[in-house]
């Protein structure tokens, strides 16, 4: 990241402080800090302060040299004590007033000393800010989106009647490694027959049989940034008909959901657009999650396209659309693909 780009982002949060008169910020959640600074942190391995010139970080010793040489706009300090407790100091010693912090994402020790000391509770802002992506994620998402495409392709001609979900499973993402990632986005579901029907199945030790139901659920990290996809189809000969039935209805589904997912609809729409299609053909109940949500950093963020989201959707927000129909005791079909809003409508990140 360069200092323009990473002082871009520290100026919006600035501007939240102006707004709510705040002279300092404190970020203690190790995703917002990957946000702001593309530097990985482990939880609790670092804390930020932000003022309306300078932002200082104190982290352990081992990463005072080399974050602070990737962090050149801000003041790194190595600190392997209590760092809560150095952060309200510091504060103190700076003769900041109102100081800030996302409550929401606090520990329950570390809020009551904030609390103590005269701090504000404040909105999740940096959390609104990471739901619109700018052209350097888009381009980490498109990459990583495109390396689970390619995961698809590579598999899907190796599955082999006899294999097991986890020899399956563990080829995956052997290729996503080999290929530049560097993990899962989440763990990798590979469902065989009636384990189809469980929409987030635990991935085991099921053998795929001749004629069978398969559903694949994956994605990585490639560069800090997740990526989501899911397929279904039928391995094998004798595909029930019912099987082939609620494979088009979903694969309609999703069509419909990724078209209604443009600026200025709100969630709650691509979730009812998606869901009024498999109600109208008999299995509005045995869709049974939501439609999608969002991908960035984590894998679950903000917006979610479901039937309690207040959310409109903005050009660079991105989602995953991802109806299904499972049928307890026989199989289920899920189809996923992780799309960009844009001007010109949703935009498919799932693909080569």
């Amino acid at each position: 990241m360069t200092d323009s780009y990473a002082k871009a982002k520290f100026s919006a949060v600035r501007a939240f402080m102006r707004k709510n008169s705040l002279d300092g910020l404190l970020v203690t959640d190790y995703i917002d800090q990957f946000y702001l600074a593309d530097f990985f942190f482990y939880k609790d391995e670092a804390v930020f302060l932000i003022t309306p010139k300078k932002s200082y970080a104190l982290t352990r010793g081992l990463y005072e040299k080399t974050f602070g040489k990737a962090a050149s706009y801000m003041q790194v300090t190595g600190d392997d004590g209590d760092r809560i407790a150095s952060v309200v100091a510091l504060t103190k010693k700076l003769g900041l007033k109102k100081v800030g912090f996302d409550a929401a994402k606090e520990g329950y020790t570390s809020g009551k000393l904030f609390v103590k000391n005269g701090f504000v509770e404040v909105p999740s802002f940096i959390t609104q800010l990471r739901a619109t992506k700018d052209a350097q994620e888009l381009k980490q998402l498109r990459l990583a989106n495109r390396l689970a495409y390619l995961t698809y392709e590579y598999i899907k001609p190796r599955i082999k009647t006899g294999m097991t979900e986890g020899e399956v499973a563990a080829d995956m993402e052997y290729f996503m490694r080999k290929n530049g990632a560097k993990c899962t986005s989440f763990f990798t579901i590979v469902a065989f027959g009636d384990h189809t029907a469980d929409p987030h199945h635990e991935t085991g030790t099921r053998k795929l049989k001749a004629s069978d139901a398969v559903l694949l659920d994956f994605g990585c990290v490639y560069n800090g940034y997740c990526s989501d996809m899911t397929r279904s189809w039928w391995h094998g000969k004798k595909e029930p008909a019912e099987y082939t039935k609620i494979w088009k209805i979903v694969e309609q589904a999703r069509k419909s959901g990724i078209k209604a997912a443009t600026i200025g609809t709100a969630c709650q729409q691509v979730d009812a657009t998606s869901r009024q299609v498999i109600a109208a053909q008999g299995y509005g109940g045995y869709f049974t999650h939501g439609t999608g949500h969002g991908v960035g950093i984590e894998i679950h963020e903000n917006p979610y396209n479901n039937q309690t989201s207040s959310y409109i959707l903005k050009e660079g927000n991105v989602v995953t659309v991802e109806p299904g129909i499972y049928l307890p005791g026989k199989y289920g079909v899920r189809l996923e693909d992780t799309v960009v809003v844009t001007k010109t409508g949703a935009k498919i990140l799932t693909k080569k």
